[in-house]
Order: structure tokens, then C-alpha cells, then sequence
């Protein structure tokens, strides 16, 4: 729902800004109605995955994404302003598409296509790591 800082390849275990990154999701889940649906809207595409586009089914998630927000106070220093968009990584590229323009077409015929719901029963504080020896190869670990 937001980045926190830009990547670092090595995070210590008791690396202080995950330590308050951590206490702020505490607060901000305790502070937050769970679990939070969405409906799954369509597709969009950005030059490093294909998301879904996510509309919250009732005020829960902009209400969490608010106490995060407070919560975290001068650690949303890296992406300041709360997104206006709500979406589900599905597949994040490794390496050049054979085929841009079909990925792009298909994409843009699927850009609101209705796809279901989900729930989200509690957040969870993750990062993506590369790991060109598994399928898939990003995986996102929990911190």
C-alpha cells in the first residue's frame, strides 16, 4: 500500500527503522476495523508488474491507510502522501518481455474486467526479493 524507504540489498535483523516500521503497523492494525475486502476491478500494467486494480468495499482500508499514516509520522518521509489507488501485485517482471505489445494489448482488454473479491485479514510488513534460482522469482519476504 506504500513504499517506506528505496531498497537496500541487506536489512539487519534489528535494523532500527524496521523495528519502528513494525511498531507503526501495531498501532495502525489495532487502531483499524479487519478484515478489509476489496473488489478486483481489472488489470493495469507499469514497466515492472501486472497489478490489479483493488476498490476498497467499504471506508476500512483509506481509514487504515490514514492510521498508518499517522502512525508512521516522519517515516513516510519516502512517499510522503497516501496513494489514491489500491491494487494486488500479480506478476513482477525479471527480465526483458519477448512480446511487449501483446502484454500491452491484452492488458488494456482487460483493464475492467471484474475479477471477484478478496479480503485482507490483517497487513502484513514486506519487502520483494529477486531470486533468479526459484520460480517465481520475486518473493516477498516477511519483515
Amino acid at each position: 500500500m506504500r513504499a517506506l524507504e528505496p531498497r537496500r540489498e541487506v536489512i539487519p535483523p534489528d535494523d532500527p527503522a524496521v523495528t519502528r516500521y513494525r511498531s507503526a503497523v501495531r498501532r495502525a492494525t489495532a487502531r483499524s476495523s479487519w478484515p478489509i475486502g476489496f473488489r478486483v476491478a481489472g488489470l493495469t500494467l507499469t514497466p515492472g508488474t501486472v497489478m490489479a486494480c483493488a476498490e476498497p468495499v467499504d471506508p476500512a482500508a483509506d481509514a487504515f491507510s490514514d492510521h498508518l499514516t499517522d502512525e508512521l509520522g516522519p517515516d513516510t518521509w519516502f512517499e510522503p502522501e497516501r496513494r489514491d489507488i489500491w491494487y494486488l501485485n500479480l506478476l513482477h517482471f525479471t527480465d526483458d518481455i519477448a512480446h511487449p505489445e501483446d502484454l500491452i494489448t491484452w492488458t488494456k482488454s482487460h483493464r475492467t474486467t471484474p475479477f471477484g473479491a478478496t479480503t485482507v485479514p490483517a497487513p502484513e510488513l514486506v519487502r520483494s526479493d529477486l531470486d533468479p534460482r526459484s520460480r517465481p522469482h520475486m518473493r516477498p519476504t516477511l519483515l
